[in-house]
This record gives C-alpha cells, sequence and structure tokens, in this order.
C-alpha cells in the first residue's frame, strides 16, 4: 500500500535508526564526511555572519514588519529564525557546492539501491493504466522485437534522460536567487522551502525512473499524475535539510524515504504486471 507522500521522511528517519549498522561501512564513512563538510561549513558562517545578519533583518523587521518584531516561537525571536534559516541557506548552498553533484548522486545511489534490495523490491519495466483502462507495459523483451534502429533509439533516450545534470546548476540559480526571502519572517523562509522543494521535486525518483529505463517523455507523464505528492514530499524534505547541523542527515533519511516511497509504488506495479499477464492469458 502506497502511504501520503508527508509520511515518507519521517519513515526514513525511522528506517535509519533501526538499520543503520546494516547500510555497511561506506555509507557510515559517507555520512560521517557529509557530518564533517557540514559542520565545517556551518560553523564559520555562524560566527562571521550570524551576528551581522541578525542585525540587518532586525533592522528590516523594525521598519517594515514592526508588528512582528516582538512575536516569538518556542521562546526565541522570528528575527533570530530568520537568520537561522539564511545561514542553513547559505551552508546548505556551499556544502552542495563542496560535495559536488557527482559525490551525491554517487553515494546516495548505493543507498536508495540498498533499501530497495533489503525490502526484496525487484524493480520491472514501467506498467501503466491508459485512459481506456488497458493496461500497458513497456517491456524491454517487446523492444528487443524492434529494429535496430528503435532500440538504439530507445537506448538513446533512457541515456539522455538518465544522464542530464543541467538541473543541478539550474537548482543552484533558483537557491541563490530564493536565498534573500528568508530575511522575510516566517512567510520568507516558507516561500524558499516551497519554492526551492518544488523544483527538486521531479528529481525524487530519479534512480527510480533509472531503473525502470524510462524516457524522459515517461518520467514528466509518471510525475504529472502524481504531481501534488512529489511537490509536498519535496517540500518537507527541503525544509528538513535546512535544520541547523542535523540538515545534511535528513539529505540521507530523505533518500531512504523516496526509497521506501519507490518500493511501495514498485509493488503497485507488480500487481499491475500481473494483471496484464493474466488478461493476456485468458485472452
Amino acid at each position: 500500500m502506497v502511504l501520503p507522500a508527508p509520511a515518507y521522511p519521517l519513515m526514513g528517519v525511522v528506517y535509519l535508526t533501526r538499520n543503520i549498522s546494516q547500510l555497511g561501512p561506506q555509507f557510515i564513512r559517507s555520512l560521517c564526511w557529509a557530518l564533517g563538510v557540514a559542520v565545517s561549513t556551518i560553523t564559520p558562517l555562524l560566527a562571521l555572519t550570524f551576528k551581522y545578519q541578525n542585525r540587518l533583518i532586525t533592522s528590516v523587521m523594525d521598519n517594515a514588519f514592526p508588528r512582528l518584531a516582538g512575536v516569538k516561537i518556542l521562546g526565541v525571536g522570528v528575527q533570530t529564525w530568520s537568520t537561522m534559516f539564511l545561514t542553513m541557506g547559505e551552508s546548505s548552498l556551499l556544502v552542495a557546492i563542496i560535495m559536488g553533484e557527482v559525490f551525491k548522486k554517487e553515494k546516495t545511489k548505493g543507498l536508495f539501491q540498498s533499501v530497495l534490495s533489503k525490502d526484496n523490491v525487484q524493480v520491472g519495466p514501467l506498467a501503466r493504466v491508459s485512459e481506456n483502462g488497458v493496461i500497458k507495459v513497456s517491456s524491454s523483451a517487446d523492444r528487443l522485437h524492434g529494429s535496430s534502429q528503435q532500440q538504439q533509439h530507445h537506448k538513446a533516450l533512457v541515456e539522455k534522460a538518465s544522464a542530464s545534470t543541467s538541473h543541478f546548476g539550474q537548482r543552484m540559480g533558483l537557491w541563490l536567487l530564493t536565498l534573500p526571502l528568508n530575511f522575510v519572517p516566517v512567510l520568507g523562509p516558507l516561500a524558499f522551502c516551497y519554492i526551492n522543494g518544488r523544483a527538486r521535486s521531479p528529481y525524487v525518483h530519479r534512480r527510480y525512473f533509472d531503473m525502470k529505463e524510462m524516457t524522459q517523455q515517461e518520467r514528466d507523464e509518471w510525475i504529472k499524475a502524481r504531481k501534488s505528492q512529489y511537490t509536498t514530499f519535496s517540500v518537507i524534505a527541503q525544509g528538513l535539510e535546512l535544520i541547523p547541523f542535523v540538515g545534511i542527515l535528513f539529505g540521507f533519511t530523505n533518500t531512504i524515504g523516496a526509497a521506501l516511497w519507490a518500493a511501495d509504488l514498485e509493488r503497485q506495479q507488480y500487481e499491475l504486471r500481473n494483471k496484464k499477464m493474466r488478461q493476456s492469458a485468458a485472452a
């Protein structure tokens, strides 16, 4: 059964606490390295910029939002919260640049596949229900019966969808562009999480789509049919990754949550493929 999308980031945290020893020494090293990069980046930012940014945000609030100036959340002023989100946004941007998309992709790729393997999930070809209720399965075997040119064309489409890294630069640009939103108390950080979370939603299951050998068109159609679910998951994941110091840890748990979600989706896919086989046998 596929759960509501907001449940999977939390399930990722629970899964990590229960299975961290089974994820292997490579994961532990990757996690320690990532946490080290995060701490070494956040600490200087807090020491060098937090006080000055807090003064600037306080000045902006006193002039533009005087009614909010005295508001406190959990005993902490909104100015401090806004400064914290701004600093975390800056540090997250630096961590992403330092770690690099390649490092992050390779490390989380193994984690994603480990979760699927532990859940005994075998990823199969894409199965979908057409508008008239007919189940269609994009079988690799069917593609082999096509001409050599058709096979090469499909392979090229899959490789193009899988290898594209242009989204990384676009997301970093959007991150930098929306970073000043954190100067606006309360609504600013929420808008920052929503905009950047929504931008990352098409890439939540990129590894899953790679394993199913889906073309870009198939990926777009899949995400479009579940747009609100992917947006909700991504916005929550984005917010968790902005939490001071432990945000980088949530980057790993969000990957686990995405894998658990993919496992549930694949079980649905398995049922559709079996139903298609029964229909074909009965015909």
